[in-house]
């Protein structure tokens, strides 16, 4: 997990706070419209020819179709809005991390032209334009003459000015789990033209989540895990996207039953639940080995047998093709003796 321990500027600091006080924000306005049918992520079914045959996936969330008629292509987005190409896009500018990360998955890297302020992998993505994540500019977008727009979730409320102004927008809300995911790397295939790219992204993925479960079977109960967002405790419960990912390698969450995506617990529950492991995905601003120090922390389980450790926040939170390298992680981490 060595590899994991992610540094950040004073600056890359400031907005890493400001991306996770947006996303807790949003997880509370979320939280009144739990119920809301167009909740989750974009999915596709695609198809080459009328006589071709077609394949789906459904979320938990929400259903979304793309149709591949010669060269339109016809997708229903997050929001329920049929978003209609008159062919592949060719000129992308992503709003979302984990829509990046899929683009170059696919083999439509060459098509992104901007991506936002968050977007750091992969390497390519340092040579781009970048667009505003938080309240983007529509003018900005625009100077870039896209073909695709890609919204995330935190850029829902800029949606219909976007299109008011004629930008090509898809509304991609980010999942909260595996199978979204595959919904997302799907409907980004078919809307730039790797749907086949698309699925053997998702192929290589099943397989290795498989050999996964493979070599947890017969594990009944994981660590007791604290996942550290930040030094004030906020932490992922079983229902979030990352928390999903610690149910796969059979890990117990100390926030399980807590209510919210995103709880944030006081010191007095996390010492009481006293977790055997405790995995800091703000270890890049704050030192593990001040962890001890915290008041009544010095006799919890994780912190006496040193079991603290740096994640990749980026890794484990972005729902994309990179979440399998989070899991294989913590399963390693997890389970030593079954990775020898």
């Amino acid at each position: 997990m060595g590899n994991y321990l992610w540094r950040l500027t004073e600056g890359g600091r400031a907005r890493w706070l400001a991306a996770l006080a947006f996303a807790l924000a949003a997880v509370l306005l979320l939280g009144a419209c739990s119920d809301d049918s167009d909740s989750g992520g974009a999915e596709a079914t695609t198809t080459a020819t009328a006589s071709s045959t077609s394949e789906s996936t459904t979320t938990a969330e929400a259903t979304s179709t793309a149709t591949e008629t010669s060269s339109v292509i016809e997708v229903v987005d997050s929001s329920g809005t049929t978003v209609t190409l008159e062919a592949p896009a060719s000129r992308v500018v992503s709003h979302s991390p984990a829509a990046t990360e899929i683009l170059f998955a696919v083999g439509a890297g060459d098509a992104v032209v901007a991506v936002d302020d968050f977007s750091n992998y992969p390497p390519e993505v340092d040579a781009l334009p970048e667009v505003t994540y938080s309240s983007p500019d529509p003018e900005q977008d625009l100077s870039f003459e896209p073909d695709l727009v890609i919204l995330s979730g935190r850029q829902e409320e800029s949606v219909a000015h976007f299109r008011e102004l004629g930008l090509p927008v898809f509304f991609l809300r980010e999942p909260v789990d595996l199978e979204g995911v595959y919904g997302n790397i799907r409907t980004i295939g078919a809307l730039t033209g790797h749907a086949d790219g698309a699925e053997s992204v998702i192929a290589d993925m099943q397989s290795r989540l498989d050999a996964v479960a493979t070599a947890l079977e017969g594990v009944e109960d994981g660590p007791l895990v604290f996942y550290e967002l930040t030094e004030d405790l906020y932490t992922v419960s079983p229902n979030s996207f990352v928390g999903a990912a610690l149910t796969f390698v059979k890990a117990r969450n100390v926030a399980e039953g807590v209510e919210g995506d995103f709880p944030q617990l006081s010191s007095e529950a996390v010492v009481e639940a006293n977790p055997d492991m405790i995995l800091m995905a703000d270890a890049g601003f704050v030192d593990p080995a001040t962890v001890p120090q915290r008041a009544g922390w010095s006799q919890m389980t994780a912190v006496v047998d040193g079991a603290i450790y740096p994640v990749d926040g980026d890794v484990m939170s972005r729902p994309g093709p990179r979440i399998v390298d989070g899991i294989e992680s913590l399963a390693r981490l997890f389970y030593p003796d079954r990775f020898e």
